[in-house]
C-alpha cells in the first residue's frame, strides 16, 4: 500500500513533459538555439552566472546571438571570449539579466502592484549588475566611493544596491506616450523596428524556460554610464560638470556634492573585505538642491517608479557655457567661486528634467522651475544619449532660463540689488516668467539704506525704517508693488519720450513723462524717478530701468487729494461741505484707506453747465434736505469702487465697455452703475476713456487733466456731470 502511494505521489509531482529547461539549458541543447549563442553561454560561464541561469530563479534575459558577438569582437579588437576579461564578462552577462520574467508585452507593464499594473507605461527595467565601489581623486586624495541610490544628502539606502536599468522600446510605449520612430532613431544609428532593447533590436521573443523568458538580440549590450559617469569622461562638457560639482569650492564648503563615509559604516564593512580595501567607503551625493541626483541609477522614489520614467539633462558645451558665463552669470562676480550658491543652484536645474524629455515633448514638459527645454532639436542638439538612468543632450548653446533672461534676472543676479531680491521672492515665479511682461523699476541697497530702510537678515526685527520695524515691510513691499509695472508687450516701453500710465503689480498707477516715472508719492515730493536710459536692461519679457529715486506712495486720503488738486476745486466745494465727509477725520462716507477707486469729477463748467439745467443745486453750501440729498447722490455717482480704471485700452476687453457699481444705491439697496469705455478709441492709441450714467449721456474724461494718482486711486476730469436718475 505504502509503495502504491508513493508511485501516486511521484506521477503528481513529476515535472510536466513538455516543460522547458532552465534558460542555460535552453540556450545550449535545444535543437533551435543550439550554436548560435556559444559565445554568451561561453561568457556567462566566465562570468560565473551558470549555475543561476540553470537553476531556480525568476530571469529575463536579453541574450545576444553569435552574430552580435563577432559584430562585438570586430569593434573591439578581440579574437573571442577569451580576450575579454572575468569583470567585463560580468558586466555583460549581469547587465542581460533583468529581474524577474517578462514577455514582451509584460515589459509594457508598470508594476503598482497586485491589479494595478498599467499597460504601455514602462520602458526600463532592473538589472542584476550595479557599479559597486570605485575609486576617485577627491582634493588630491583617492577615496572608495560608492554612488548615490538617492536624491539628496543623507538619503543612502543600504538595502539597495544601484543596480543599473535596461532600456527597452516597444511600440505600445511610444503609442501611449504619442511618440514616433524619430525620438528614438535620434540617439541610435539603426531604423527602429517596433521591438529594440537599447541600441539592439529583438531577433526573437518570448522563449519560454524554466526559470524565466528569453529574447535574442542582434548585438552585445554593454552596461551603460549613467549621467554623472558620462559626463566624467566627455572633456567637451567639462565646465558643465565644474558648476555641477562645484569643483571650485573647497569639499568643506561645497553645498552640491558631498562624500560621506561617517554615516554608513555598514558598506565598509560590507565591501572592504570584497574589494581589500584599508579605508572607509564613502557616499557620493548630490545636494538636494538639484532635482536629481545624476549618479543616483533609481528615480523618485527609489521604487518601481523607475520602470516608467528616468531624469533628462541638457547639458551645453564648454564654448556656449563659457559665452553664458562671460555674458550673463559672471557679469557681476568675476568668477564661478563668488557665484552665491543658490544662483548655480538654478542654472542647473534649469538644465534638469525629473522626466525622460524625448525630442518631440520638448515644448510639452517643464523642468522644476517651469519651463519648458528651449531648444530645436534640429540645430541645437550635438550630442543624445540614452544613459542608464536617464537622458542626456549635449548642446550648442545655454537654456534660456527664466531667471536669467528676464526682468527679474538684474536684482537677481547683480548684489547691489539684493534687498530688492529678497522683497521680490513672492513674486519670482511670475515676474520671471517670459509670457507675462513686466518693467521693473530698479531699487539698490544704497537707495534704500539712503531712504530709511535696513535689512538684516540676522536681526530679530529683520526689516526697519528709520530704525524703528513696525510697518517697514509693509511699506517696501508696496513700494515694490509699485515698481514692477505691468506691461502688454516687451517693447511696450521702449520709449520713455512721451508720456503714459501704467498699471503696478499692486493695483496701483504710476505715471511717465519725458524720462521720468512718477507714483503718487512722488507727485506729492516733486521727486520723480529719473531714468538713465543708456542703462536700460532688455529682458526678453519686458525693460529694467535703472534712475535716481524710488517709486512712492502718498499717504494722504483721497479727499485729501481732491481739495489739493486745482481742477477739482468745484467739486471740492460740493464735497467739503457735503455730510458725506467728516472734516476731522478726512474721510468720505463710503471711502475706506486702502480700497481702490476711480473717482469721475466733473469740470468746472459741467458742474455750471448742470447747475444751469436744474440738475444740481448752486449752493453746496445748502441747508435744504432735498438739496443735501441731490448732492449726496452727485457726489457717490461720481465714485467707483474696488477698481481703479485709466484710458490705456487695457482691463476692459469689451469694446462696448464695461459696467461699474459706484458708491450710489437705491433706498432698495440697487446700486447705480455707470458703463466705462478706456478705449473708445477702438483699443488704439492715442486712448480716450469714456463715461455713460443710467440715461444714456456720455461724459468724455479730459485726458490733460486726469490721470491724478492718489492712493490707491485715480482721479479723472470729466466734461458732464453724470445723471443717476
Amino acid at each position: 500500500m505504502l509503495a502504491g502511494c508513493k508511485d501516486e505521489f511521484d506521477e503528481y509531482y513529476a515535472r510536466p513533459e513538455g516543460l522547458e529547461g532552465p534558460i542555460y539549458q535552453v540556450l545550449s541543447d535545444s535543437v533551435r538555439f543550439r550554436g548560435n549563442f556559444d559565445h554568451y553561454l561561453a561568457l556567462v560561464e566566465k562570468a560565473g552566472y551558470k549555475e543561476t541561469l540553470s537553476t531556480a530563479g525568476y530571469w529575463t534575459v536579453f541574450a545576444p546571438t553569435d552574430d552580435a558577438f563577432e559584430q562585438y569582437f570586430q569593434a573591439n579588437n578581440l579574437s573571442g571570449i577569451d580576450d575579454i576579461s572575468e569583470e567585463k564578462a560580468y558586466q555583460i552577462v549581469s547587465y542581460s539579466l533583468i529581474y524577474n520574467a517578462y514577455s514582451l508585452r509584460d515589459l509594457g507593464f508598470y508594476q503598482k502592484g497586485a491589479g494595478q499594473d498599467t499597460l504601455s507605461a514602462s520602458f526600463r527595467r532592473k538589472t542584476a549588475y550595479y557599479k559597486g565601489v570605485y575609486k576617485e581623486e577627491v582634493s588630491g586624495q583617492e577615496l572608495d566611493v560608492v554612488d548615490a541610490n538617492r536624491n539628496g544628502f543623507d538619503t543612502y539606502a543600504l538595502d539597495d544596491n544601484n543596480n543599473k536599468y535596461m532600456p527597452y522600446f516597444m511600440q505600445h510605449y511610444l503609442d501611449r506616450m504619442n511618440l514616433t520612430a524619430d525620438d528614438i532613431e535620434g540617439f541610435y544609428d539603426r531604423p527602429y523596428t517596433g521591438a529594440q532593447v537599447a541600441n539592439a533590436l529583438v531577433v526573437q521573443s518570448n522563449v519560454v524556460a524554466e526559470n524565466g523568458y528569453i529574447h535574442t538580440v542582434d548585438r552585445v549590450i554593454e552596461p551603460m554610464q549613467n549621467i554623472a559617469d558620462y559626463l566624467n569622461d566627455k572633456p567637451q562638457y567639462s565646465l558643465f560638470k565644474s558648476i555641477l560639482e562645484m569643483e571650485f569650492r573647497t569639499l568643506q564648503s561645497n553645498a552640491a556634492l558631498s562624500y560621506d563615509a561617517n554615516s554608513y559604516p555598514e558598506l565598509t564593512e560590507r565591501y572592504a573585505p570584497v574589494y581589500n580595501l584599508g579605508g572607509p567607503v564613502y557616499v557620493k551625493s548630490f545636494t538636494g538642491g538639484y532635482a536629481f541626483s545624476p549618479n543616483n541609477e533609481n528615480f523618485l522614489s527609489g521604487g518601481n517608479d523607475a520602470q516608467s520614467d528616468s531624469w533628462t539633462l541638457f547639458v551645453p558645451e564648454n564654448d556656449a557655457l563659457q559665452e553664458f558665463l562671460d555674458e550673463v552669470l559672471l557679469e557681476y562676480y568675476g568668477a564661478l567661486a563668488n557665484v552665491p550658491d543658490p544662483i548655480l543652484f538654478d542654472f542647473v536645474n534649469m538644465h534638469m528634467w525629473q522626466t525622460a524629455l524625448w525630442p518631440s515633448r520638448f515644448s510639452l514638459m517643464t523642468n522644476t522651475l517651469n519651463e519648458e527645454a528651449r531648444f530645436d532639436p534640429d540645430t541645437d542638439l550635438t550630442d543624445r544619449q540614452v544613459l542608464s538612468n536617464g537622458l542626456m543632450y549635449g548642446t550648442n548653446k545655454v537654456q534660456q532660463g527664466n531667471f536669467f533672461f528676464t526682468v527679474y534676472s538684474r536684482p537677481y543676479l547683480d548684489p547691489d540689488y539684493s534687498i530688492m531680491l529678497t522683497l521680490l521672492d513672492s513674486y519670482r515665479f511670475t515676474i520671471s516668467d517670459p509670457g507675462q511682461n513686466f518693467a521693473l523699476l530698479l531699487m539698490s541697497n544704497y537707495q534704500l539704506n539712503e531712504a530709511g530702510f535696513e535689512y538684516d537678515p540676522s536681526a530679530r526685527n529683520q526689516w526697519t525704517y528709520n530704525g524703528e520695524s513696525a510697518q517697514a515691510y509693509e511699506r517696501l513691499n508696496r513700494m515694490l508693488e509699485l515698481s514692477i509695472i505691468k506691461l502688454a508687450s516687451p517693447d511696450e516701453l521702449d520709449d520713455l519720450s512721451g508720456s503714459g500710465i501704467f498699471e503696478t503689480m499692486g493695483g496701483e498707477y504710476i505715471r511717465y513723462e519725458n524720462g521720468e516715472f512718477f507714483a503718487s508719492g512722488n507727485v506729492e515730493s516733486g521727486e520723480n524717478i529719473v531714468i538713465t536710459e543708456s542703462a536700460t536692461y532688455e529682458a526678453v519679457n519686458g525693460r529694467d530701468f535703472y534712475g535716481l529715486g524710488l517709486a512712492t506712495y502718498t499717504e494722504k486720503v483721497l479727499a485729501e487729494i481732491i481739495f489739493e488738486t486745482p481742477q477739482f476745486s468745484k467739486f471740492a466745494e460740493y464735497l467739503q461741505y457735503s455730510p458725506l465727509y467728516n472734516p476731522s477725520s478726512l474721510q468720505i462716507e463710503g471711502v475706506s484707506p486702502g480700497q481702490f477707486f476711480t473717482v469721475l469729477i466733473p469740470s468746472e463748467e459741467a458742474i455750471n453747465e448742470a447747475i444751469a439745467e436744474g440738475r444740481l443745486p448752486a449752493d453746496p453750501q445748502t441747508s435744504e434736505s432735498t438739496e443735501i440729498e441731490q448732492i449726496a447722490a452727485f457726489i457717490k455717482y461720481h465714485f467707483v469702487p474696488r477698481n481703479s480704471i485709466v484710458p490705456d485700452g487695457k482691463k476692459i476687453v469689451s469694446e462696448n465697455g464695461e459696467e461699474f457699481s459706484t458708491l450710489l444705491a437705491t433706498l432698495d439697496g440697487d446700486i447705480k452703475k455707470v458703463l466705462i469705455d478706456n478705449s473708445a478709441n477702438g483699443f488704439q492709441p492715442p486712448y480716450t476713456m469714456t463715461a455713460t450714467d443710467v440715461n444714456g449721456n456720455v461724459a468724455n474724461v479730459l485726458i490733460p487733466s486726469s490721470n491724478v494718482l492718489a492712493s490707491y486711486a485715480v482721479l479723472h476730469q470729466i466734461d458732464r456731470v453724470l445723471e443717476s436718475n
